[in-house]
């Protein structure tokens, strides 16, 4: 699929164990070595914080963002509440 796309703009992991395992995002990585991702040794640790996890030297930006689901939930749920 990358091929017809063109490559890839950026890698985002969310979400579970996306924004919490840093050997998932490893692994990713290492899988596409094809596409010459560069991980930040530095930021390979969990981070409460959303941040850029590849190097400036990476082919493809990697981001891990973390997702506020229970936010969402709550926020369906009062909308649902009011119809």
């Amino acid at each position: 699929m990358l091929g017809v796309l063109g490559g890839l703009d950026a890698l985002v992991f969310t979400a579970g164990m996306g924004a919490n395992s840093p050997q998932i995002w490893q692994a990713v990585a290492d899988a596409f070595g094809f596409l010459r991702i560069a991980l930040d040794p530095t930021k390979l640790e969990r981070s409460p914080t959303d941040q850029i996890i590849s190097t400036p030297a990476s082919s493809v930006q990697v981001l891990v963002i973390h997702t506020q689901e229970e936010w969402a939930i709550a926020r369906d749920c009062w909308r649902l509440s009011r119809e």
